[in-house]
């Protein structure tokens, strides 16, 4: 918004310069970008928050730097002559949805003079930004950026009836705007209709049909209030965006309808643009009612961290446009402006408070007590120790964006449905991701085609989905490998092993270890994202909380490398959850090791998870490590068996173990392997 300076002067009397009016501004919370020249001196180009449509005129600046300078409350110009007796018109107006309308106000004036307006108006009007059309037209856009109340003027004999009706449109009603466009109205916008039709769209744009014309003699001048969220989704609905509207959804003055009306007629007077007469229409269905809030001066200084004189305090909250209703000994009940809908409990009034005496003033200590100490959730602590550890094992954190475009990469689980975003800024941004792996796979992507291998990322954050029950939101740990990772062994690190299933699958064990889980089992995964035969869901106490394998050739096929690409993705808020709380540290033992390897054979078709629980399920104290070394497929042991090495790491924290103890242990463990698995030994 752009308002010359000799314009908001208007309002303040001060000897202020420009730039001192603009570092005043931007203290008060109202940032102005620049200062242009212009014809009629200094012009501020002003920023104004959604919040703050109060401010988007000249009376509302000049409020605000009134406030920090403690100068009066400006005065609001409503000095109306009525030049004309009651003309032989009346003006009919009824609100039929007074949800969406709370007040309307129609003023007649007869004799127009069709010219231009005086050159000091359209100065003023294109400092601002604004192009003058004719006199009547720069009036009203005049008066909207001196009192901020959008103004609307219809040709009155154009009108069907003689009669406002305030109404949403019809099914299939149509208008043909100022703008010369044919647009269809939909159940749930507000118009402005004569006994027929609708002639504007509320709070938009009028219509041509009821448009002022050269041969236009009898204007009805248009001042109302309309609710701001039905002003917003008309004009997003319709794609229009006027001066108008803007000030609409960001709510204008019910109490200042009136007044801004009158200052209109004022203007169309002292101009010569026509007789004003008495004949006036003010419906206000819904009175506005003051919002009453309980201000406590001991908290507003415990809040601010310094003491405020009292009436240092009341006097700038006086000047911002607060009345004072009554004073108890440690409070002070206030009403709240009408043109402050923003304000709606005590803090906001403490904001407005500090604001105006000034920030600078709250003095600069050093953070003291116990309230300084801080502290991260218990899921935050784990996540850190997760996220440094999956760092150690050679993977890059990467923070990719929670919006997306639907795209293969998500996760196509019916029951947890994307959520689509209502007003998205791009089809790039459509939605809230349901996983993690459409960014790694973006960033494993990106540097793949600048040449950077290997590709080692993960993510821990935020993933969304839309259940019958409502909306859900997780914390999910993710990552993609691809290409040679890291060294065989210390001994030799010439040779680097390339990433596959089992690495992807080591790195989830890592989680789940720093998780204090141990009981993660792994099955035969149905993700259409993933190889059919190389991944696994990852099941937690009989639920999956994730998956792991391979990434599908024919998703492959869509990105730069051509390397195998591993991807894992658990549910981190339920696996941490499903974690002991507090780990044991168990000391090191001074004792030497007995390793032992076992061969099983069994069928193709028991997964290597229940060979693992056979063993686990008779595990003596003694067996401290268990690790698959090999697995040996082919003719010679039949096509339907499978032969596992098992490498067994047997240490007794206490004592030297013997060759008996150790036997002992193999043979229940074979035993159980037998039972469990059918599994045959040879030798």
């Amino acid at each position: 918004m752009r308002l010359s300076v000799e314009w908001i002067k208007e309002f303040v009397p001060t000897d202020a310069s420009s730039e001192e009016l603009a570092r005043t501004l931007t203290m008060a919370g109202l940032e102005v970008e620049e200062t242009i020249e212009s014809e009629i001196g200094p012009v501020l180009d002003i920023t104004v928050t959604p919040n703050r449509g109060d401010c988007l005129s000249a009376i509302g600046v000049a409020r605000e730097l009134n406030a920090v300078y403690s100068l009066s409350f400006p005065s609001i110009p409503n000095r109306v002559s009525v030049q004309s007796e009651k003309a032989d018109y009346e003006i009919s107006v009824a609100i039929e949805d007074i949800d969406l309308c709370s007040r309307y106000v129609a003023r007649l004036v007869t004799n127009i003079r069709n010219k231009p307006s005086p050159e000091w108006m359209q100065k003023r009007l294109i400092a601002a930004g604004m192009r003058p059309i004719n006199g009547i037209v720069d009036v009203t856009n005049y008066v909207m950026l001196e009192t901020g109340q959008p103004l609307h003027a219809f040709d009155y004999e154009k009108l069907h009836g003689g009669r406002i009706i305030v109404r949403r449109a019809r099914k299939g009603e149509t208008i043909s705007t100022l703008d010369g466009v044919d647009r269809v109205l939909t159940e749930e916008m507000l118009a402005i209709c004569d006994a027929d039709h609708p002639v504007a769209i509320a709070g938009v744009m009028g219509g041509e049909e009821a448009e002022m014309g050269d041969s236009t003699n009898i204007m009805l001048l248009e001042s109302a209030h309309f609710h701001p969220i039905s002003i917003r989704r008309t004009s997003k609905k319709l794609n229009l965006r006027t001066e108008a509207s803007y000030r609409f959804e960001r709510y204008v003055d019910p109490e200042f309808v009136a007044k801004a009306a009158d200052r209109a007629c004022q203007l169309i007077a002292e101009c010569g643009l026509g007789e004003v007469t008495t004949v006036i229409c003010d419906e206000y269905p819904v009175k506005h009612a003051p919002k009453r809030i309980v201000f406590r001066l001991a908290r507003a200084n415990a809040m601010l961290g310094y003491e405020i004189p009292k009436p240092e305090l009341t006097k700038a909250l006086a000047n911002l446009g607060f009345e004072s209703l009554g004073e108890q000994e440690d409070h002070i009940i206030y009403s709240v402006p009408s043109w402050r809908p923003d304000i709606q409990r005590e803090i906001d009034i403490i904001e407005e408070a500090g604001r105006i005496i000034g920030y600078e003033r709250i003095p600069e200590r050093l953070p003291v007590g116990s309230t300084t100490q801080g502290g991260d959730t218990p899921i935050g602590k784990i996540s850190a120790k997760i996220r440094m550890g999956i760092a150690a094992v050679g993977l890059q954190e990467i923070v990719s964006h929670s919006l997306l475009s639907p795209g293969k990469m998500e996760n196509d689980d019916a029951g947890r449905q994307r959520i689509e975003i209502r007003s998205a800024l791009s089809s790039d941004l459509s939605g809230l991701r349901r996983s993690l792996l459409p960014g790694l796979m973006d960033a494993a992507d990106r540097n793949a085609r600048r040449g950077q291998f290997p590709l080692a990322f993960f993510e821990i954050g935020k993933v969304f989905h839309r259940t019958d029950k409502g909306y859900e939101e997780s914390l999910a740990v993710g990552g993609v490998i691809a290409g040679a990772i890291a060294p065989r062994s210390w001994v030799r690190d010439d040779k680097r092993t390339e990433a596959d299933f089992y690495m992807a699958k080591g790195i989830v064990e890592v989680v789940s270890r720093l998780c204090s889980v141990s009981d993660l089992q792994f099955c035969v995964s149905d993700d259409v994202r993933l190889h059919p035969g190389i991944s696994a869901n990852i099941i937690l106490g009989g639920q999956r909380i994730g998956v792991v394998g391979e990434l599908h050739p024919e998703l492959r096929k869509l990105h730069s490398t051509r390397e195998k690409i591993c991807f894992f993705e658990l549910d981190l808020e339920r696996l941490i959850n499903a974690g002991t709380v507090k780990q044991v540290f168990v000391s090191l033992s001074s004792y030497p090791v007995m390793v032992r390897d076992i061969a099983p054979r069994v069928a193709n078709s028991i997964p290597y998870e229940e060979v693992l629980s056979s063993v686990k399920e008779v595990m003596p104290e003694i067996l401290e490590r268990i690790e698959l070394t090999d697995v040996f497929t082919g003719s010679q042991i039949g096509e339907e068996m499978k032969s596992l090495t098992l490498s067994l790491t047997f240490r007794s924290p206490d004592r030297t173990l013997t060759d008996a103890e150790v036997n002992d242990a193999l043979e229940k463990i074979r035993a159980n392997l037998i039972k469990r698995c059918n599994a045959r030994f040879v030798g």
